[in-house]
């Protein structure tokens, strides 16, 4: 399978030190809990007890990634008054779906009340970045703030030892926080931004490390990507599908775009990065071998219970998606494997899905699990021919 370093989040992009209510060695806000969902305790009493706690969200990759991680760490730190506590602020529903599909050892809990996100984040609407972990201890004293893929042995044994625990990273992604010399390149501001509903801009990369920010089709940030790249990531043109000048073959670019007018059209974007690089488009359908995607089971797809954002989200051998439509899930999957995936009907209904992605024998699998088959068979495919123009 094909690895391609991508990141998609919606929201948790802001100031890594932007959770200002809390700080190492001082007192913990209070926990609080509406509704205990997996591994429930016998005893719910929070007090005198260690307690690392883990903020995560469903829809969230990066924190169904640290799942496997913080549950071997729980294999190893293990005793009665040790708590691993992971919470987030969604419905009990959404949170039993993702749990038939990903395997928790910690207590699972939520609070939709948001208190307990609004007093670990910013004191006014919550957390800045996912995923968080804080451990405090039997007085209630933080000992450690960071990322739950950072949290080691190390810092364990010197938690429950009841010493002072140094935070040596509260990072947050420093891939996605880094400030925009122009504010409106910052994509908190072009989310908030309603002078702006049309935003477009294309330079060659100023960094090396490919990260991406997005919101659907609405907002994109690209920074290192090469063209290829972006009409793979974008315009879920395969790199094998697309051929251009040599001259910007192994060019760079940064692209920050908005789109409030018409976030699903994105032939603007296509002609504005042509238009930008003095590029003409010539395009061909050829016969190719694809996976043609078939409903079989209706019943086993989950219609999304999300109602105000979509998202797709990677947690290393899986992809986390939330009210995506089926063409929309399989096209990611075309981009990250070696595979073409194409869905035989149209439905325009939004799902959630929670697809592995290490092996197409991984990706049948997943599909299968919804209710979905797959059958090789011959179509016609884009390719794509960009020439400089005059």
């Amino acid at each position: 399978m094909k690895k391609l370093f991508y990141i998609l989040t919606f929201l948790t992009i802001g100031n890594a030190n932007a959770q200002s209510n809390i700080k190492v060695n001082e007192k913990a806000p209070t926990i609080n809990i509406t509704n205990w969902i997996e591994n429930v305790p016998n005893d719910k009493n929070l007090n005198d007890k260690y307690i690392v706690l883990e903020f995560w969200a469903t829809w969230c990759g990066p924190c169904i990634a640290a799942v496997p991680h913080i549950n071997s760490i729980q294999k190893e730190f293990n005793q009665k008054d040790l708590y691993y506590i992971s919470i987030t602020d969604e419905s009990v529903a959404k949170v039993e779906r993702s749990l038939k599909r990903i395997n928790f050892n910690s207590i699972v809990v939520t609070d939709l009340t948001k208190k307990t996100q609004i007093n670990f984040g910013d004191g006014v609407k919550g957390l800045d970045a996912y995923p968080l972990t804080v451990l405090i201890d039997k007085t209630g004293i933080i000992k450690w703030i960071g990322e739950p893929k950072n949290l080691n042995s190390e810092i364990m044994s010197t938690f429950l030892a009841n010493s002072n625990t140094e935070n040596t990273d509260y990072s947050l992604e420093k891939n996605l926080i880094q400030k925009e010399q122009n504010p409106i390149l910052n994509f908190k501001n072009l989310l908030k931004n309603n002078e702006v509903k049309y935003y477009f801009n294309l330079i060659e990369a100023e960094g090396t490390e490919p990260s991406k920010q997005a919101m659907g089709t609405s907002i994109i940030i690209l920074k290192s990507y090469s063209l290829k790249d972006i009409y793979n990531s974008v315009f879920n043109i395969k790199s094998t599908q697309i051929k251009l000048p040599e001259n910007i073959e192994n060019i760079k670019f940064d692209l920050t775009y908005k789109n409030f007018k018409e976030p699903e059209n994105l032939n603007l974007l296509e002609t504005d990065i042509l238009k930008k690089l003095h590029l003409e488009k010539q395009t061909e359908l050829r016969p190719t071998n694809v996976n043609i995607v078939s409903i079989q089971n209706q019943s086993l797809l989950e219609k999304t219970l999300e109602n105000q954002f979509s998202s797709i989200s990677h947690a290393d051998d899986k992809i986390i998606f939330t009210r995506n439509t089926i063409t929309q899930m399989l096209n990611e999957l075309s981009n990250v494997s070696t595979e073409q995936f194409k869905y035989n009907d149209k439905n325009e209904t939004k799902y959630d899905f929670i697809i592995g992605i290490e092996s197409k024998d991984d990706i049948v699998t997943s599909l299968n699990s919804y209710g979905l088959t797959i059958a090789d068979k011959e179509a016609k495919i884009e390719y794509i021919t960009l020439i400089s123009g005059k």
